[in-house]
């Protein structure tokens, strides 16, 4: 069975090495994912012969949307979110789905977040902050507050939200409240350890909880930014659980590996040194 990450930048993802750990846990015989660097232009020309290629697909940026045009049907939560990163192929048919929100949800379940009743506030308004934001609020958030570097992206995300039959949503300002629990959606630390633009100059409290979707260190830019006595996440966790999502997707199937993803971070974080 062939998979494919496809997207741009990819270089820097671990995503092969994911999944090569954990077809190796869960005894999946014969499996590959290789990755695939795509400018917008390849992608007419990459989804004529996908069918007959691979197997299945993830997606990561900045295609997330652009592919639903290729697909035939969308699962509920990727409808609803507009937002694709697993593509099951079978029989000739496409099917995109959003594993990301199951990851995210699994992170915080996992690291005993609690999200109900929270002012949390959501840095970025990418394709990710959409994703988070549904997260939140079908957790009962109390507040969402977006900060971004473009208001009118952020103020379509706050539209999203509304759309959702969720109002409590506003923009960064500058004598905002500390909130609850902060989210970094953003690639900012991904590629550069420098904010430029002090994207991250915000006031928490001393016991409010991050989370970095950046995964590539325990220390993050953001991470490292805080000091705090709530919890400090990075992305690693919602990776592992949106690949595994993906996995069950494509073999229609569940598997269990809460027993071993101990062991499957400490063989990535060897990786990602």
């Amino acid at each position: 069975m062939k998979y494919a990450l496809i997207g741009n930048p990819v270089s820097k993802s671990i995503s092969p090495e994911l999944h090569k750990l954990l077809y190796k846990e869960l005894d999946i015989k014969d499996c590959f994912l290789e990755k695939i660097q795509l400018t917008e232009r390849e992608l007419d020309s990459f989804f004529e012969d996908v069918i007959t290629s691979y197997n299945g697909l993830n997606v990561t940026i900045p295609f997330k949307n652009e592919v639903i045009g290729y697909l035939d049907k969308l699962d509920t939560e990727a409808s609803i979110l507009k937002n694709v990163n697993c593509i099951a192929i079978k029989e000739g048919v496409l099917k995109g789905y959003n594993t990301d929100k199951y990851g995210f949800d699994m992170l915080c379940s996992r690291n005993e977040i609690v999200v109900k009743n929270k002012k949390c506030m959501v840095l970025g308004a990418g394709s990710s902050a959409k994703t988070i934001i549904k997260s939140l609020i079908d957790s009962e958030a109390r507040e969402i507050i977006i900060k971004n570097k473009s208001e009118k992206n952020a103020l379509e995300v706050i539209e999203f939200a509304k759309k959702l039959g969720f109002d409590n949503i506003a923009l960064f300002g500058k004598q905002q409240s500390t909130c609850e629990l902060v989210i970094n959606t953003t690639p900012l630390g991904m590629y550069s350890m420098e904010d430029k633009d002090n994207f991250f100059d915000i006031t928490i409290n001393e016991n409010t909880d991050l989370i970095d979707l950046v995964y590539i260190s325990k220390s993050t830019l953001f991470l490292n930014r805080f000091e705090t006595n709530g919890k400090k996440v990075n992305g690693l966790d919602m990776l592992i659980f949106q690949a595994l999502k993906s996995i069950e997707i494509w073999n229609e199937t569940t598997y269990n590996v809460n027993s071993k993803i101990d062991s499957i971070i400490k063989q990535l974080e060897k990786i990602l040194c």
